[in-house]
């Protein structure tokens, strides 16, 4: 849920400011008076970490269920994963590319072909001229079934070496990735570039299971979010942003699970909320990012002679956001949960001595 709203909060000031003019609006504070309701919400012009902070918490969950998961077969952890993310993935896919105007492809063109099929494929991020085609959002849906895949290779190497060996082992595999951008880019933009960052979380989980300590609980709750923002703010080691964040998120979660939980007093109407919009947070994030592109220029073009400011661009996406949230909701009804059911039936067809695993249990891996 904290993923994607940084995401939405971060992709909704991008559409507001535009890109040069966001950056330049965020960075403007030489002169001792910035805006303050932009200071309102500077937090969310980070929400590109959203990312990371997912990859962190898809490789906990993942390994917490398949852990204890009653069937551990490959052949079932494939077929619920596939199920689970390709279907809504796909009709989204179709969608971008052939209905909605903003991002249609157009028909016949030999890059198009390319474009649709190299998605379709779910390997348009190891070309940049694929990688954010279609829809940006795509190619982090990419890089996760390519995590799913070689999920297989991380559990080999603990089963031989452990897990720190295994950690240490994709650590310089990531940190040798980010280390040389001249790399090629199927190199750079594969899985094995984020593998870490992932398998950080599934480290935790399993501490979690076996009832091991924590990694990470022990490390002061500062000290990776400081790393986190000195590789910001130093340009040469922006490239190791993502895994610190990564680890900012373990030790966050780490922290919280090793000690008595916290109740937070919200409102039980926004408890709710923030509830729904987690459960339904994998369609948000499939739709999202076209639709709120495409409202600030149709707004122009309905209203060409009026000089719109971020501002006023930036309300209308906050009321847009809530019509994508109830769209988002019925493609999560409809989409997600009809195609999880048809993977319970196909589990039940090839493996009947495996039992159903409950519609809800898969919603939250």
């Amino acid at each position: 849920m904290v993923a994607i709203l940084l995401v939405l909060g971060f992709h909704l000031l991008i559409e507001s400011f535009g890109h040069r003019e966001f950056l330049e609006a965020r960075l403007s504070f030489s002169d001792g008076n910035p805006r303050h309701f932009f200071l309102a919400l500077l937090p969310f012009s980070y929400g590109f970490m959203g990312v990371a902070v997912f990859f962190c918490i898809s490789g906990f969950c993942i390994h917490l269920n398949h852990a204890r998961s009653k069937r551990q077969e490959y052949k079932v952890f494939f077929i619920r994963r596939f199920f689970r993310i390709y279907p809504s993935y796909f009709l989204a896919l179709c969608f971008f590319s052939f209905l909605f105007p903003f991002t249609m492809l157009r028909p016949f063109a030999h890059h198009n072909i390319i474009e649709f099929a190299s998605h379709a494929l779910m390997v348009h991020n190891l070309n940049p001229r694929t990688f954010y085609g279609i829809n940006g959002s795509f190619w982090s849906i990419a890089v996760e079934m390519q995590l799913y895949a070689i999920y297989p290779l991380l559990l080999l190497l603990v089963r031989r070496f452990g897990w720190n060996k295994a950690l240490f082992i994709t650590g310089v595999i990531e940190m040798s990735i980010r280390g040389f951008p001249t790399l090629p880019f199927w190199i750079s933009g594969s899985p094995f570039g984020t593998w870490f960052s992932w398998s950080i979380g599934a480290k935790l989980a399993d501490d979690y299971v076996n009832r091991r300590p924590l990694s990470l609980a022990k490390c002061p709750l500062w000290v990776w979010p400081c790393i986190t923002a000195i590789t910001y703010a130093v340009k040469p080691l922006f490239a190791y942003h993502f895994p610190c964040v990564a680890l900012a998120t373990a030790t966050t979660v780490a922290y919280f699970m090793s000690r008595p939980p916290v109740r937070v007093p919200l409102p039980r109407i926004l408890s709710e909320t923030l509830c729904k919009i987690g459960l339904i947070s994998y369609s948000v994030y499939l739709l999202h990012g076209p639709l709120l592109a495409f409202l600030p220029h149709k707004i122009r073009a309905v209203f060409p002679a009026h000089h719109f400011s971020p501002f006023e661009i930036g309300v209308c996406l906050l009321f847009f956001s809530l019509i994508l949230l109830l769209g988002s909701g019925l493609f999560y009804r409809f989409v997600e949960l009809t195609s999880i059911d048809h993977g319970n039936w196909f589990l039940k067809r090839i493996s009947p001595l495996s039992a159903p695993v409950p519609t809800q249990e898969l919603v939250n891996s």
